[in-house]
């Protein structure tokens, strides 16, 4: 079964008929059985890393992003057809097409809805690392989640193949026990690649490579102390200590290696710095000396609080300056550091890493119950997912990057690290780790990030020149409790790049409302615009479906299905109903193929060949999610954007849904020549959609990367969400790992819209409301009236009073546990004032009894609280630690809990 996406933006003739006032043409836009030692991949997101040369190399990515040559030993192949091999669910055998000729003519298939496959019997003389070496079809983008013997699940997705009719291959390490494995492919509950079959041989990796002990060396006697507030800075005979009291930043002037103290514990050590220049990396350690001098440091006073600049320069003849610079505050559990090459010619580089440690226990949190690192995707394309990944990670750990940002944390303790970049005017930042034993041996944290599959880059990282090169300037904390500490980062980002501010005529609370995707997609109508605005007047926004007596009708995608003159009059109906009207545009994508097509809005003066983005070598770069990127700073796409969007500010839209704008961040060669990176153009595009607006629209960003983040009022937390129970547990995970960005780098977080109708049954359309409720939120209905089941759901769901109000408050619930690795917690948590709201779900189709430990859930210190089931309004006393709570089949129960 094939995996669908939205792919329609905007139909190019409506457009042209739209913007002119003309007569519009329609033209439509193409948009199991577990055993003891087994390998289970299931559907899922992956990181994939990009390649440091000038360009990424397609034909290697589609064959495993970077070949395991460093093997040995024989090749074993089992075929997906082979008679022992396990199936459930629709997974099955099937023939392969003659042009892909799979070994044996057949392939597994229907890999998806919950199905796997097991490959059993898979039997290898000695334990130890393995190569597997999968042979797939794919040319949707489709995960796989790997299992090896009951270990951590592995997250990847393999590189999409050209077409349905071509095998592509993808290599991995996996760790085997001597004798038989079992090696099981799971949908997950998505959409997996068909398989042909498998090869497993012996790998030459020989186990974690922890490296150096991290010890920065003695740093002598102190010479001098300064005092600058609650800041000291010691320097000492060879080296300096700056503290403000919680942590403390020592460097040793001889080594040019650094440390990282909290309360007096040492967190991290034998840090340093690089840079690529040219076909070479330059660490600062390379440096011959590492000066720091007192009359340097320099008072700061910015967004974060009051503090002092201080900087190591590192010199050495024949080698730019590389200038270590640490931002240290009072009063704050975190400092920043950064980076600056300098040189009296011109340099150019396209990676920059302030942080760096290569040492075995370089990251040592102190705490061991269960220690984790958090794997943040760069955008919410592709329905990617957080990852809660083991700290033990050293196979395919280049895999693992995490974008912007990280927390190293152990979940039982809650104690962790959270490191992530602030600054997003030019890097994509990537974090890139490996551990062991509980503890981190590599950590790089560099400016210069790109993948095909997390960034869906096909080239490098644009470069940066100039005789002053900057890198990313890096959020470092250690908090007793890491959810504090992604808050925290969430807070210094805003810091800098404050969240858009609302205009004086856009509403500031909540977004109530409805959304024509889930409901309509490309069937959109006026006349069921009509209907929907009727049924919501009628039934829903006097009946507390409401937020201060605002309601929006939004149309999404195929809303050019409507004529200029059935526009227009289904924006005065919705205003004619007491609503607001919404609109939708994906500014940055061309979903044709025709690069001779005028562009609208230009007066002919550009075509979308002229627009569209390219590489360095004049390339259009490769379609994503089946559109072209457009250069957000080619004068004719920014000619197309004010034209449009100036037309839905004269129709009256209060809302504006942007889509597909990670195309805005990809790399290539731009219009702009002053624009060198993807982040760069990202900026300016962006900056332009608000000076059209003005202020005018509430801006909700839907497919984005996570940052820069200053240009929407909200985000979507995640990918599209369906209604299914599997989706709201997909959604879920984002909130679980990445609630941190409600009410800090966005006012909301939006969980995408509810389609009730889809949830499978009244519980699971309820879960989908209370998931929506504790996300942020964009309290968007996306159903269809004309359905029986649907107005039932909604006018059930939709006019509780204590739900909606929570819906209103705009807060987005903390996760309880945050071990889950890709999955989503089932327990939420939130206080406001002295009340506690607590969400549980049941993601299962069977009747559940979960246990809520109140301590761990943060409510303690009184002996008996009043606890109040906002669904049924039912309200109990309860006593004790703990609050047993039943569900129904893909129930979930919202409670408030007052001591």
């Amino acid at each position: 079964m094939k995996r669908t996406r939205k792919f329609t933006a905007i139909s190019l003739a409506f457009l042209l008929a739209f913007l002119t006032f003309g007569d519009m043409t329609k033209v439509q836009a193409e948009s199991g059985n577990e055993t003891p030692n087994e390998i289970e991949i299931t559907a899922d997101s992956e990181q994939v890393p990009a390649k440091e040369d000038e360009s990424l190399d397609l034909a290697q990515l589609r064959n495993g992003n970077e070949a395991l040559n460093n093997t040995l030993g024989p090749v074993q192949s089992y075929e997906g057809e082979a008679p022992g091999n396990t199936f459930t669910g629709n997974a099955g055998i099937h023939t392969c097409s003659a042009i892909a000729a799979c070994s044996g003519g057949k392939k597994i298939g229907n890999l998806w809805g919950g199905s796997s496959v097991t490959f059993n019997n898979v039997n290898v003389a000695t334990a130890g690392v393995y190569v597997l070496k999968l042979f797939y079809i794919s040319e949707d983008s489709r995960a796989l989640k790997l299992t090896v013997n009951n270990g951590e699940p592995d997250l990847f997705t393999p590189p999409t193949t050209p077409n349905w009719d071509t095998i592509g291959t993808f290599e991995l390490e996996i760790e085997l026990n001597a004798g038989n494995n079992a090696i099981k492919f799971d949908d997950n509950g998505g959409w997996s690649p068909d398989i042909d079959k498998i090869e497993i041989r012996p790998s030459s990796n020989p186990g974690p490579n922890p490296g150096n002990n991290g010890a920065i060396g003695n740093i002598g006697p102190v010479v001098n102390t300064q005092q600058f507030g609650s800041v000291t800075v010691n320097k000492h005979s060879n080296g300096v200590a700056i503290s403000n009291g919680t942590y403390t930043v020592t460097y040793n002037t001889n080594t040019g290696l650094s440390a990282y103290d909290w309360n007096g514990s040492r967190i991290a050590t034998g840090v340093y710095s690089t840079v690529k220049l040219g076909t070479s990396v330059l660490a600062n350690t390379d440096y011959t000396h590492h000066n720091f001098s007192m009359s340097s440091i320099e008072s700061v006073n910015d967004g974060h609080g009051t503090g002092i600049k201080v900087v190591i320069e590192n010199k050495k003849n024949g080698l730019p300056t590389m200038k270590q610079i640490y931002h240290v505050y009072e009063n704050l559990p975190y400092f920043v550091a950064s980076q600056e090459v300098q040189s009296s010619s011109t340099i150019e580089t396209n990676n920059m890493a302030p942080i760096v440690i290569n040492a075995a226990g370089g990251v040592d949190l102190g705490s061991y119950g269960d220690n984790r690192v958090l794997i943040t995707p760069f955008d919410n394309d592709m329905w990617s997912r957080y990852q809660a990944r083991s700290m033990n990670t050293y196979l395919n750990a280049h895999r693992y990057i995490s974008s912007e940002v990280t927390a190293i944390y152990d979940n039982s303790s809650r104690k962790g690290l959270v490191v992530g970049s602030i600054t997003h005017d030019t890097w994509k930042t990537g974090i890139s780790w490996g551990g062991s034993n509980n503890r981190l041996n590599q950590l790089n944290v560099f400016g210069g990030f790109t993948s095909v599959e997390q960034t869906h880059d096909t080239i490098a990282h644009g470069a940066i020149s100039g005789t002053t090169l900057k890198s990313p300037q890096i959020f470092v904390g250690y908090y007793d409790d890491y959810r504090n500490g992604m808050e925290g980062y969430g807070r210094a980002n805003a810091a800098v790049a404050p969240p858009l501010a609302f205009g004086p005529d856009i509403p500031q609370g909540v977004p109530f409302g409805w959304n024509s995707w889930g409901a309509y997609a490309h069937e959109l109508s006026f006349s069921k615009v009509v209907d929907v605005s009727n049924f919501f007047k009628d039934y829903l926004q006097d009946n507390s479906f409401n937020n201060n007596g605002n309601v929006y009708i939004n149309l999404d995608s195929y809303w050019d299905w409507l004529s200029p003159q059935e526009l227009a009059d289904v924006a005065d109906i919705i205003r004619d109903n007491g609503q607001k009207p919404g609109i939708y545009d994906g500014p940055f994508v061309y979903w044709g193929d025709n690069m001779q097509q005028t562009v609208e809005g230009t007066n002919g003066q550009y075509t979308y060949g002229d627009i569209v983005l390219r590489d360095y070598s004049g390339n259009i770069l490769p379609k994503v999610d089946g559109a072209y990127a457009i250069d957000p700073t080619h004068p004719g796409a920014k000619m197309r954007t004010q034209a449009l969007y100036n037309r839905f500010l004269s129709l009256g839209f209060e809302y504006i849904k942007i889509d597909f704008l990670s195309h805005a961040s990809f790399e290539g060669k731009h219009y702009d020549p002053n624009v060198k990176t993807g982040i760069q153009a990202y900026n300016q595009g962006l900056a332009f959609i608000n000076q059209v607006l003005d202020g005018k629209m509430f801006i909700s960003a839907s497919i984005a990367p996570l940052f820069p983040s200053q240009y929407a009022h909200a985000r979507r937390i995640s990918c599209d969400i369906y209604g299914s129970l599997d989706s709201t547990e997909y959604q879920l995970n984002n909130l679980t790992y990445g609630w941190w960005q409600n009410g800090t780098i966005y006012h909301y977080t939006d969980p995408d819209y509810m389609t009730l109708e889809k949830g499978g049954s009244l519980n699971g359309a309820q879960s989908r409301v209370t998931a929506a409720a504790i996300s942020g939120t964009v309290f968007l209905n996306s159903d269809n009236v004309s359905k029986p089941i649907a107005q039932q759901y909604m006018q059930t769901l939709l006019t509780n009073p204590r739900i909606n109000e929570l819906a209103a408050k705009g807060k987005a619930f903390r996760p309880i546990e945050g071990n889950t690795g890709t999955a989503s917690t089932d327990q939420f948590i939130l206080k406001d004032g002295n009340d506690y709201y607590l969400a549980v779900f049941n993601f299962t189709h069977s009747p559940v009894t979960k246990t809520v430990n109140l301590a761990r859930a943060g409510i303690s210190g009184a002996s008996s609280y009043t606890v109040q089931d906002l669904w049924t309004n039912a309200t109990t006393q309860h006593s004790g630690g703990q609050l047993s709570v039943q569900l129904g089949a893909a129930q979930s129960k919202l409670f408030k809990i007052t001591p």
